[in-house]
């Protein structure tokens, strides 16, 4: 499957693109520039690039030699003043990680939320489909950088990991929530999730992400604070009504 991103020569996609080209073909693609892949339409721009990788030691080395930087943690600089981030995953899948971190609470005992994250991080790693990514001038249509057969985050895999990042957002940087709640708003309504695309979540996490869904989007009191801190984004228009309904149907 392919997918096709507009912008200018030089440009921020142009040079995502083509820098995604060289990494290693195992990292999965998160973050803006996964949404745009996703919601197949303009989105906000995205200066930087997020991947997710299962063993991040194994590509450290390949990642080092080709950026110009690299201050530690998944860190990375490249020419071009462009910024690489790579979190790394639990080494087993999603339902073996919710049954290890339960096993070793109390009985009863719930997911914090730091939880839920590395959870779902995980989920959105091993679920990951591969894309080719065209970057083409928006004037001309000539292409401008390609990155084939790229593992790119689905758009289930984006909506659990935004839905449980948000909370975790620092009051000092309300416009990360934000843009984090107008991209789940984007991905529910033109990223092509089915009904039936979250019942794969293991259950914990259906539970936290589908009642985060429904505090932010359906119920009057959420929507009207989500409304306020998605408004500084007006393009594309993020309609709100569009959006409760796509959670009522992603939910089942």
């Amino acid at each position: 499957m392919s997918v096709v991103l507009t912008g200018r020569a030089d440009g921020s996609t142009h040079r995502e693109v083509e820098l995604l080209s060289t990494l290693p073909g195992e990292l999965r693609l998160i973050g803006g520039l996964a949404v745009m892949c996703r919601v197949g339409a303009p989105h906000r721009a995205t200066v930087d690039i997020d991947a997710l990788a299962r063993g991040l030691d194994r590509f450290h080395d390949v990642l080092v030699r080709l950026a110009l930087t690299s201050v530690g943690g998944g860190q990375y600089t490249f020419d071009g003043d462009l910024d690489l981030d790579v979190i790394d995953v639990a080494a087993v899948g999603a339902d073996d990680l919710v049954t290890e971190i339960l096993g070793l609470g109390e009985p009863g005992s719930e997911l914090t939320d730091l939880e839920l994250n590395a959870v779902a991080h995980t989920w959105a790693h091993d679920s990951a489909t591969a894309l080719d990514i065209v970057a083409v001038d928006e004037e001309t249509a000539r292409v401008l950088a390609r990155a084939d057969d790229r593992l790119v985050a689905t758009t289930a895999g984006l909506v659990v990991m935004k839905a449980t990042t948000v909370s975790l957002r620092a009051s000092s940087k309300p416009e990360k929530r934000s843009s984090d709640l107008y991209d789940l708003g984007r991905l529910l309504v033109s990223g092509g999730l089915k009904r039936g695309d979250l019942g794969l979540l293991p259950p914990p996490l259906l539970e936290a992400v589908g009642s985060r869904l429904n505090a932010w989007f359906v119920e009057a009191r959420g929507r009207d604070r989500t409304f306020r801190e998605v408004r500084r984004f007006d393009e594309p228009r993020l309609e709100l009504d569009d959006v409760a309904e796509a959670v009522t149907e992603a939910l089942g």
